[in-house]
């Protein structure tokens, strides 16, 4: 719907508050016009009432002079029609006046606001009670009479806006000059709302636009590029929500991707299982086939009960490695990081590895720069880091072998350096040795599938660090990686 569109209802209540504002505004203008004119016309007239007490003996003997009052009555509303004389008593009770009879309806004035008048420190307008109406209250003057002796006998009580003002004020609220000023303060607001139509208009542009682009976006499967407005002057809330909606589809689009590659992953380590299982899993059976059907002479039974227990360790380490690489590569495992001195790991892994390197002729040796050299790092990854690293140099070095282990410092940090004099490696191979079952070309009887060193590969990127290889063909290989010091 129409009035579901942010403009609409941003014009909409732009328009009431208009029509309100509108409203108060020539409200309180003609307020404050009327009171102005009121206070102008007390402070004007603040001394007719003293004038005319003291013009006009009101009082003889403590009886009221009526034709006096009335001669000065009529000499005032001579001059000021809008004026009304009354005289008081010293309570506020009226004693006389010159209207005609019937129109006064009040006995007497309330004394309060004319003494506040009498006292002259109160801001002006002061309102006093009409006579000639019970429910209003007007502008006045008040001047008390004094007798011979300077005693206040009376007051001599002047209404400044009687009924002859009301009437007057009447036709001036139909006057030109009131309708032009109402008529201009209409024409402005309206020109102000058209303005602010306009204004909300290109503001809301940008957000339109944004809002177009975001549903493109998403028709198209949050895929491609998002073509987000630009503001190259004004960094105001529209351009912080472009942005974040920016930040929001790079993010989206990264989810897509790591989804996409978590399922390339998924396919591949079906594929990989399917292909790597088989061979052992076939020659287990064919072997175990061989032991049930045949009519075997003892040795031979063992050596293919020996054949099939190889298989069936190689099934269970593969299984191992697949599972470990998968969970390595899916971000579910975090480095669990500690102080502890490297050295110490190193001489733990050739304890390990010694008697099988005994068995095979080969040496297996640590250096180090320093004793004491401390790495920040998880100890169980790197213990598998230079475990594969070691059973990899072993497995492709030939008899009266060597495989050096060195530790030193570097740009601080540690730098970890696992060599032997073995095969080497050719240089077509080396860019794909981390790969997942890369089969490279050996002379060695070891089959070489490159799962242990995408391990290897995966462990030292989640220190935040890189695996470098060097080798050459019947001189040796060299891996390198390095490890942050403690802080």
């Amino acid at each position: 719907m129409i009035f579901q569109r942010l403009y609409v209802r941003l014009a909409l209540t732009m328009g009431a508050l208009f029509v309100l504002a509108g409203g108060a505004l020539i409200w309180i203008s003609a307020q404050m016009s009327e009171m102005h004119l009121l206070e102008r016309t007390q402070r004007l007239n603040r001394d007719i009432a003293l004038h005319a007490a003291e013009d006009m003996p009101l009082l003889k003997d403590g009886v009221v002079n009526e034709a006096a009052l009335k001669e000065l009555a009529h000499h005032v509303m001579f001059i000021n029609p809008i004026v009304e004389v009354y005289l008081l008593d010293q309570s506020g009770r009226i004693l006389s006046h010159a209207l005609p009879y019937g129109s006064v309806v009040r006995d007497r004035v309330t004394m309060g606001p004319l003494n506040q008048f009498l006292a002259g420190d109160a801001q002006l307008p002061i309102f006093g009670d009409d006579p000639r109406n019970a429910d209003l209250q007007k502008t006045f003057s008040v001047s008390p009479i004094l007798d011979e002796q300077g005693e206040t006998v009376a007051y001599l009580y002047t209404v400044l806006n009687g009924e002859d003002f009301d009437g007057i004020q009447r036709t001036l609220t139909e006057s030109y000059n009131l309708r032009t000023g109402i008529s201009t303060i209409a024409l402005s607001l309206g020109a102000a709302f058209v303005a602010g139509l306009v204004l909300f208009f290109m503001l809301t542009r940008r957000l339109r636009q944004l809002v177009k682009a975001v549903s493109r976006y998403r028709e198209d499967s949050f895929k491609g590029e998002l073509a987000l407005p630009t503001q190259t002057v004004v960094k105001d809330e529209i351009d912080e929500l472009s942005d974040a909606i920016g930040a929001m589809s790079q993010r989206i689009e990264k989810q897509f991707d790591a989804q996409i590659e978590i399922d390339k992953n998924r396919r591949e380590l079906i594929a990989n299982v399917s292909h790597d299982l088989r061979t052992p899993v076939s020659s287990m059976q064919g072997f175990l086939e061989t032991i049930l059907c045949k009519d075997l002479q003892p040795q031979e039974r063992e050596d293919y009960v020996q054949t099939a227990h190889k298989h069936c360790l190689r099934l269970n380490q593969l299984i191992g490695e697949l599972f470990e690489l998968s969970t390595l590569e899916s971000g579910a495992v975090e480095p669990q990081w500690e102080r502890f001195p490297v050295m110490e790991l190193v001489q733990d892994i050739i304890h390990e590895h010694e008697i099988s390197a005994a068995e095979r002729g080969i040496t297996l040796r640590a250096v180090a720069s320093r004793q004491t050299i401390e790495v920040h790092a998880d100890i169980a990854m790197i213990h598998r880091v230079l475990e594969n690293l070691i059973g990899n140099a072993l497995r492709f070095t030939q008899s009266n072998g060597e495989i050096t282990i060195s530790v030193s410092d570097e740009d601080e940090r540690v730098r970890v350096d696992v060599s032997d004099n073995g095969e080497g490696i050719a240089s077509k191979d080396i860019p794909h040795i981390f790969d997942r079952y890369y089969q490279r070309e050996s002379t060695s009887a070891q089959p070489s599938r490159g799962l242990g060193l995408a391990i290897v590969k995966r462990i030292v990127e989640l220190h935040r660090s890189r695996i470098e290889v060097q080798s050459e063909r019947d001189a040796g290989t060299q891996f390198r990686f390095w490890l942050p010091q403690p802080g």
